[in-house]
């Protein structure tokens, strides 16, 4: 067995010589502790190379190793403790957690050392990080602690040409965390992310999280990106039956989406069949309608009128054994709804009150556009826009909607859909062969020169 530096790092870069010897070198280090860290690491990084018995003996001798020295000889301990992160990760944390908690001068420098050994060039971390893509719970865990002791705000400012230190790598590992959460597919990392996105420690920068919330529903609920068209087509053939309450929210969103592309797309769709002031009823009965034709059998409908005092909401979508939709309906005209009462409906009516009565854990917002209109709403950026169109307005409840499921642990999914019907233009749809004169809808450049005032938020 070589005992210089050099021989060890050639066999630790070779992985089929690294499992020769990783069993013979494991047996020496149980034997007897090295003096110094002058080629441990390198030992330590063969025997993580070998057979799942020696990954799992290291593990229990790295965890001795760690605890023996860290509190008299830390400088041993370094190599002891990235050994055992590497091969027993969530133990290792838990470690980390307790001397953070107990570091008497500065656990910051701590946990950048620690987050070095994540992004370590002699040592094997893909293992970690596949184990940390396994285990969405501990990562829910380690990034409030890592945010904790290396907030934002005191990240290493650069200007020009500089040197990437210790600190600056360990800033880069904490965006990987974060980002290896929201890559993680299924309901257990959507609650982490939802949990994460309303945690003390992680208060300033609660948006970062919510918006992973938005996109990793976003993710789960459509996947790539399609067309309204191939989204029609793909559902009316390939459509499966919905087997979770998630399931059968994305069945909703889908129908509406395609009851929207038929009405604002179609040659012969229905738009600029609801005049203004058109009650809300006459919508429900509408679109409830187009829902049960739709329906497929996936679901069942049920409409407000068949519920007294309108104590729940105006449509539901119910399957056996699945779960139930809510769908709460509101025209828009130039008489009714203002940002702020669409958000009231949003949080008071459709989830603090419609959504608890039918016990639903997914709501719908429907907008339907039926008179041209504006709203004032503040942009991204700060400043206000007079002139905000449906986008706009869809953009900032989608916003609200995404903190709500955030704030609330019994909402699983929550989104506004906008419809325009409001009729064609009067000018008229020119042949579609004359290009330099297509159709004017409501909702294009031409709706900017006749929008009405905008109106109160």
């Amino acid at each position: 067995m070589p005992r210089d530096r050099q021989s060890l790092r050639a066999i630790a870069a070779l992985e089929p010589a690294a499992k020769l010897v990783a069993g013979d070198l494991l047996t020496r280090l149980e034997q007897r502790t090295p003096d110094g860290t002058d080629g441990l690491v390198d030992a330590l990084a063969i025997i993580a190379q070998g057979t799942e018995e020696d990954r799992s003996r290291l593990a229990t001798l790295s965890a001795l190793r760690t605890a023996d020295l860290w509190s008299n000889d830390r400088d041993n301990a370094w190599p002891w403790l990235q050994a055992w992160m590497g091969t027993d990760v969530a133990a290792a944390w838990s470690f980390v957690e307790r001397a953070l908690a107990a570091a008497p001068d500065d656990p910051r420098a701590v946990l950048v050392r620690v987050l070095g050994f994540w992004d370590e060039v002699r040592f094997d971390v893909k293992t970690m990080w596949s184990e940390l893509r396994e285990q969405p719970a501990l990562l829910a865990r380690i990034i409030p602690t890592v945010f904790r002791y290396l907030p934002p705000d005191e990240d290493p400012q650069h200007t020009g040409v500089y040197e990437v230190t210790i600190e600056d790598r360990a800033v880069e590992i904490r965006g990987r965390l974060t980002r290896l959460l929201e890559q993680i597919a299924g309901p257990e990392a959507h609650a982490a992310l939802k949990a994460l996105a309303v945690h003390a420690d992680l208060a300033a920068v609660a948006p970062v999280f919510r918006d992973a919330v938005r996109r990793h529903g976003e993710a789960v609920a459509d996947g790539e990106p399609w067309t309204p068209a191939q989204i029609v087509a793909f559902a009316a053939e390939h459509e499966c039956d919905p087997r979770t309450p998630d399931d059968l929210f994305r069945v909703a969103c889908n129908r509406l989406r395609a009851i929207q592309h038929d009405i604002e797309e179609r040659d012969f769709g229905d738009r600029g069949l609801f005049p203004p002031k058109t009650p809300e009823i006459s919508l429900q009965r509408y679109f409830a309608g187009r829902l049960e034709r739709e329906s497929r059998g996936r679901y069942d409908v049920t409409r407000e009128e068949e519920v007294a005092d309108h104590k729940e909401p105006d449509i539901r979508l119910r399957r056996a054994q699945v779960g139930v939709v809510s769908i709460e309906i509101k025209p828009l005209d130039s008489g009714r709804y203002s940002v702020a009462e669409l958000k009231d409906t949003l949080e008071t009516q459709l989830v603090g009150q419609y959504m608890r009565a039918v016990d639903s854990r997914h709501g719908i917002l429907l907008l339907c556009m039926i008179e041209s209109r504006r709203w004032e709403i503040e942009n991204p950026d700060g400043t206000i826009n007079r002139f905000a169109g449906l986008p706009d307005l869809l953009r900032v409840l989608n916003d609200a909607a995404v903190g709500l499921v955030a704030r609330r642990p019994d909402i699983d999914g929550l989104t506004v859909i906008g419809i325009d019907a409001t009729p064609w233009e009067k000018a008229g749809k020119a042949s579609k062969t004359k290009k330099a004169k297509a159709p004017v809808k409501p909702g294009r450049q031409a709706k900017v020169k006749t929008a009405a005032p905008a109106e109160g938020t």
